[in-house]
């Protein structure tokens, strides 16, 4: 025998159980069943007998809970635990006839009561109706999950009397309150475009909410009702409305919408969103539109100012009222068409002074032309405006040089020499923008109480020596004007 059959012949022998004299290992002759089998118990009976208990248990909880109410639970607040469906119906039509409530809420306070809104009562309907809704075959599940039981049969109230009592008090609240805003849309600097405005509630009462909240809350016999946001009159228009959506979608359409204004074919300026920002409009029909009002008062302000850059030539008259209308109409059309200015030439302006190109940023004032103009530093003219300058009969001339802005004062009182010898300065004149360029003494301001300002007023009629403008050209050039800009006075 080899090695490996030896080997085999031990592992197999390792492997098999021994059997002793005693014959263990040997199977039961008595087989499986035998083997198995158990004394009977007691078990089956005491599991009838509970089952039995508790169907009798539970049958005569479906028979009381038929008539009554499970404990825990309660009816429009009342707790009504093993209440009976008599007694739930005397205790509802006791309580109703003696029922008073205060109304509160929203900035309101009142007291009614049952006469005052003909409450009513059928507690054997009501309490009926409530027993029903609890299911006496569910009354172990009941048991332990307290039902909240809330209903109206039965209850009824007077709607006309109702309305009548609270649209007195909400008539008088009303007076001083404030109605609700409607979401809208807005243009949003930050975004540049229009967007959802959120509605606000105000604080004007609903008379017809207010009336439902406590018709509900009487039918419950509740003793308070608190009114809120939902009592309050309502938006007409929410953010989530589709109109709405509609609306600011056009109004975004016609902010992109840009149009070039020309003169003579030449673009001077061009409508933005910068600008038609603050025509475009949404109404409160949630409609859209374009203001022709604001059209035209850019048009008197920014264009005109952009005519007037573009030709050191002519004083223009512009159409604002026409520009307007063409304008809106393109916007509202969403075309881009190029628009010609309306323009009519209503003066020659005096020509430019010789030598103005090499002195960079400077205010040029010619006292022959008795005109001014303000370069600035790339020779572009920023302001121009005839003037008065001084009186050159009585050799008040202003004085000629290169001087510089000194001082920006508002609201100054000019207080003159007393050449006569009176004892008192020759005038007072108030003025609202004050720009010396020497000393204290002379410089340009408003001066109101002229009407007319160029030509040859200055020689019999002209000023102290201070540059007389109109008080809007003044204003406009103290927006300007900067401490230390130079002033060239020149014949």
């Amino acid at each position: 025998m080899s090695q490996t059959q030896q080997m085999d012949r031990i592992a197999t022998a390792a492997l098999t159980p021994e059997t002793d004299k005693t014959g263990a290992g040997k199977p039961d002759p008595r087989g499986d069943a035998q083997a198995t089998k158990r004394p009977k118990g007691k078990a089956p009976r005491i599991y009838l007998a509970v089952a039995a208990a508790l169907v009798a248990v539970w049958g005569m909880g479906c028979a009381y809970f038929s008539s009554h109410f499970v404990p825990g639970t309660t009816v429009n607040g009342r707790d009504v635990s093993n209440m009976s469906v008599e007694d739930l119906a005397k205790a509802v039509d006791g309580d109703a006839t003696t029922w008073k409530a205060s109304v509160s809420g929203d900035g309101m306070s009142l007291e009614l009561s049952a006469t005052d809104i003909g409450l009513k009562a059928d507690g054997d309907t009501l309490a009926q109706d409530a027993l029903e809704a609890t299911d006496a075959r569910a009354w172990p599940i009941n048991l332990i999950s307290h039902q909240q039981i809330r209903t109206e049969s039965g209850m009824s109230v007077d709607d006309g009397k109702l309305l009548e009592a609270i649209a007195a008090a909400v008539d008088v609240h009303n007076a001083d309150a404030t109605g609700p805003i409607n979401a809208t849309g807005a243009y949003n600097g930050d975004t540049r475009q229009f967007e959802v405005v959120e509605q606000k509630l105000g604080t004007a009462v609903d008379a017809e909410r207010t009336a439902s909240k406590v018709a509900a809350e009487a039918k419950a016999l509740s003793p308070s009702v608190t009114l809120g946001d939902d009592e309050l009159v309502q938006p007409t228009v929410s953010a989530d409305s589709p109109e709405l959506a509609s609306a600011i979608e056009k109004a975004n359409a016609m902010l992109a919408v840009e149009i070039p204004l020309t003169k003579d074919g030449t673009e001077v300026a061009r409508v933005t969103r910068d600008s038609s920002s603050s025509w475009i409009c949404i109404g409160e029909d949630l409609s859209v539109s374009v203001s022709q009002e604001s059209v035209a008062q850019w048009a008197n302000d920014s264009l005109a100012a952009e005519v007037a850059k573009s030709d050191e030539v002519n004083d223009y008259a512009l159409d604002a009222a026409g520009i307007a209308q063409s304008v809106a109409a393109g916007i509202r059309d969403l075309k881009s068409d190029s628009i010609e200015i309306p323009l009519a030439i209503v003066n020659s302006r005096p020509p430019e002074s010789e030598g103005h190109e090499t002195r960079g940023r400077h205010i040029d004032v010619n006292l022959t032309t008795q005109y001014a103009r303000f370069y600035d530093s790339d020779g572009t003219v920023i302001w121009r405006s005839y003037l008065v300058s001084g009186k050159v009969s009585e050799g008040r001339s202003t004085p000629t040089g290169t001087y510089r802005i000194n001082a920006k004062r508002q609201n100054e009182t000019l207080v003159g020499a007393d050449e006569d010898g009176d004892g008192e300065p020759d005038y007072r004149s108030h003025v609202t923008y004050w720009m010396p360029f020497i000393g204290n003494a002379v410089g340009l301001h408003d001066a109101s109480w002229r009407s007319k300002f160029g030509g040859t007023i200055y020689v019999y009629g002209g000023s102290h020596g201070c540059v007389n403008l109109p008080t809007d050209a003044a204003a406009q050039l103290y927006s300007l004007v900067k401490v230390g800009d130079t002033v060239y006075v020149h014949k």
